[in-house]
């Protein structure tokens, strides 16, 4: 019987209340569907309503906020203020009678060893594993997450072909795993999945953007050239921003007959020399076909 989307979705809020972990991990049900976001997590973002605008391309940082005229306050005084205040400083570009503020990137700039390969970036809960906060038949590692004090076990099930599908894919790109999760979460569990090293970052739930109830992966502010970053994942919302950019994947769970991550790696191992990521139809593979590959496009 299929689960309706209704019914999901409660039964996602109740696990919110029963398993305190689940404040921690952000997962989807089998339809990429996100959990609710907690009440006491839920904030007003005022980044959500202007992400899309302040896309751009090339090596400049995406600007974010407003352009100063000459006759605001100098620079000197705005830091003077900022640094009473305990905010942080913003990067600016000084040019004749403005001053451009930026937003930090996400990530530092691309390492002389990545200098060449595109961003690889990828989703973690359901798309590389599948963790439970009860004991399964199948599971390949038990992560302790301490909350409040108490000390809590995490059973997780790895996609299969996760870990050389990490290896691989890292001859050709620059990883980067973003997860709405916490790190306090992520990081033991990516620290067992992945112990050739072979993810260069990590980004995790504060990184992402609020919009419209749901955590969406902004790509713009990472700071690579949007031609050339690809992102997967389950959640459609996740990649709402950039879905020319985007191969969504099935929700994976349980499955050990699963191969969608050896597909998705065909793929992109044949996709590394396109010009323009967007200007080619990205896939959602198709969980029925494993080999050959199905392709239908994101739309």
């Amino acid at each position: 019987m299929t689960m309706s989307a209704a019914q999901s979705k409660t039964q996602l809020a109740d696990l919110n209340i029963t398993y305190p972990l689940a404040s921690i991990v952000h997962q989807t049900d089998r339809n990429g569907k996100q959990q609710p976001i907690l009440n006491g997590f839920r904030r007003k973002s005022r980044e959500a309503s202007r992400a899309k605008e302040i896309q751009q391309r090339g090596s400049l940082r995406h600007i974010f906020g407003s352009v100063l005229s000459k006759f605001s306050l100098s620079e000197q005084q705005e830091d003077q203020q900022k640094a009473k205040q305990g905010r942080p400083l913003t990067s600016k570009i000084q040019t004749v009678g403005t001053t451009i503020q930026l937003r930090p990137s996400l990530l530092p700039p691309v390492s002389f060893v990545d200098a060449d390969k595109k961003c690889l970036v990828l989703d973690l809960d359901e798309t590389l594993v599948h963790s439970s906060f009860r004991p399964t038949n199948n599971y390949d590692f038990i992560i302790p997450v301490e909350i409040d004090g108490s000390t809590h076990l995490v059973y997780v099930c790895k996609r299969p072909g996760a870990e050389e599908f990490l290896i691989e894919m890292a001859k050709y790109y620059e990883i980067v795993v973003y997860t709405a999760s916490l790190s306090v979460y992520a990081d033991p569990l990516l620290d067992k999945l992945d112990p050739e090293g072979t993810i260069r970052y990590r980004l995790y739930r504060e990184h992402c953007v609020q919009y419209e109830g749901c955590y969406v992966k902004d790509l713009s502010l990472l700071d690579r050239d949007i031609t050339q970053t690809i992102i997967v994942d389950n959640s459609p919302m996740a990649y709402a921003f950039h879905p020319r950019n985007a191969i969504g994947c099935s929700s994976f769970y349980d499955d050990l007959n699963d191969r969608e991550l050896q597909s998705i790696g065909r793929f992109l191992t044949k996709f590394q020399d396109v010009e323009d990521v967007r200007n080619h139809g990205m896939p959602t593979i198709d969980i029925q076909s494993i080999f050959p590959v199905q392709f239908h496009l994101v739309r």
